[in-house]
């Protein structure tokens, strides 16, 4: 008990908690699980409806977090570069930092503890403003492109409406 105590008060825990992508990721992961279980567990459809739609959800939300994941690295290791119009940062060097190797040096040798918390807060608001664009704009339309012909072919959508067009 004690071991999941120390592990749950840690500061990794703490940090963990506070990163919207590690939230993106703890709640995708419940929804690539989730969604489909009780889509097979609901007994109003019938079992191929049912299979159907569980395997459409799973697929949805797996490519949706591998979308997310490949583009929101790049953004958040860009982040800095967006620091300079948070009029709250203007009188801090850091933010004058021209690669993210030189923005990572910079923000280690900060020492005024409030500036550092306002530019991981300015960071932090960043990242909650691409997740939500990511994925409320760019992962639907990429997923759905992808997500439709894996299911025509895995129900054999395909080869019916092949069959539709010669008759």
């Amino acid at each position: 008990m004690s071991l999941i105590v120390n592990f749950l008060t840690s500061p990794q825990a703490a940090d963990f908690v506070q990163n919207s992508t590690c939230q993106v990721l703890s709640e995708g992961c419940l929804k690539a699980v989730g969604r489909p279980t009780f889509t097979l567990l609901d007994k109003t459809a019938t079992k191929e409806q049912r299979k159907y739609s569980a395997t459409k959800e799973l697929l949805y939300q797996s490519f949706s977090m591998a979308a997310f994941f490949a583009l929101i690295f790049p953004i958040k290791k860009n982040t800095f570069r967006l620091l300079k119009f948070f009029p709250q940062l203007k009188d801090c060097d850091v933010i004058n930092a021209k690669t993210a190797k030189e923005y990572q040096e910079k923000l280690k040798q900060l020492t005024d503890k409030t500036m550092l918390t306002k530019i991981k807060g300015a960071n932090e608001l960043m990242s909650i403003i691409a997740s939500g664009i990511i994925l409320a704009v760019i992962t639907p339309q990429i997923v759905t492109k992808l997500v439709h012909p894996i299911m025509n072919k895995l129900s054999g959508d395909e080869e019916k409406n092949k069959l539709d067009k010669k008759a």
